[in-house]
């Protein structure tokens, strides 16, 4: 994975009230109604993304909303991503081939989780939608 690589984050409806994107799409917290956007405990405070070198952003969103819903998909770099400290990214392939991670696992703060996830809405919002299905 590049420096450059964007990582393609899914949306959920329920996070997108009149086009503005919730933080709660990248909070790892066990209160968030949505399982399908936050990670169970068992996933290890690690946030899923599709590996852009992998997946186009339509290609994520049509592999992820054949099980699943989504508003659309939000990108990030992964230099973006690893200069909003302590964060990380790694590519696991697990449960498929092109999936990676955002690593909040050195966060031990539920308030420096949710500021680390705002950083993180804000940057992609810059970045505009990179997939809508209109």
């Amino acid at each position: 994975m590049k420096e450059n690589t964007l990582l393609h984050r899914q949306i959920h409806p329920n996070f997108v009230q009149n086009k503005i994107v919730s933080t709660q799409a990248f909070i790892k917290e066990n209160d968030v109604a949505s399982l399908s956007f936050v990670p169970k405990e068992s996933d290890n405070n690690k946030l899923s993304v599709y590996n852009g070198d992998k997946f186009t952003p339509e290609q994520a969103y049509d592999h992820y909303t054949q099980k699943f819903t989504s508003f659309g998909v939000l990108s990030i770099s992964k230099s973006e991503c690893d200069s909003i400290t302590p964060l990380s990214v790694a590519e696991d392939n697990d449960p498929f081939d092109g999936h990676s991670y955002i690593d909040f696992t050195a966060i031990s703060s539920k308030n420096q989780i949710k500021i680390k996830a705002q950083k993180l809405r804000d940057t992609a919002i810059k970045r505009g939608w990179s997939y809508r299905n209109k």
